[in-house]
């Protein structure tokens, strides 16, 4: 195997995960909002990705249609400046916290770091807590609470630990005679 093999195979072993379709389990995918119903966040077609440092994708809701989680759809590192229609979205910083908008031709701007509300993503079990804003909807919920867990939003992201993946990979990395 050649050292060119074995990076490319780093490459794709590290970063392919990131170009899959979404990343949200299809078993635990739905936020809740009162006035505007379920929200998928794994739908048949499109839905959301998780990375390290933002969220890419699409959300439904049958009641609104498409809310489109941010501008950027290339994968990797990116964070969105949210300063303009061009470069909004949801930002995923390293303690799970998100922050930024969603955008709805419906309703408008959804705020995923509200004052008394913001969405996090616990980094252990990658499940969604906390709420979202819409001045036009109101207040959509990512996990049902004690008497309602019925419902939730769970990504199967999780990154990926350098010494493991190094690890992984030395054998590829070393050259046989």
């Amino acid at each position: 195997m050649t050292i060119i093999t074995a990076i490319i195979a780093l490459f794709l072993g590290v970063v392919g995960v990131a170009y899959a379709a979404g990343n949200i389990d299809p078993a635990q995918r739905h936020a809740w909002g009162h006035t505007i119903g379920w929200v998928n966040l794994s739908p048949a077609h499109g839905g959301a990705t998780v990375y390290a440092d933002h969220l890419e994708g699409d959300a439904w809701a049958e009641s609104i249609g498409w809310m489109r989680l941010g501008t950027h759809t290339a994968g990797g590192s990116h964070t969105y400046a949210n300063t303009t229609a061009d470069n909004y979205g949801v930002n995923h910083d390293a303690n799970g916290k998100l922050s930024g908008y969603a955008w709805s031709p419906v309703v408008g701007w959804i705020d995923f770091n509200p004052t008394h509300g913001q969405v996090t993503i616990d980094p252990a079990t990658g499940a969604f807590d906390g709420y979202a804003w819409s001045a036009s909807v109101g207040w959509i919920h990512f996990k049902g609470g004690a008497g309602d867990s019925t419902y939730g939003v769970v990504t199967t992201f999780s990154e990926p630990d350098e010494a493991t993946t190094f690890v992984t990979f030395l054998p590829l990395l070393i050259k046989r005679p």
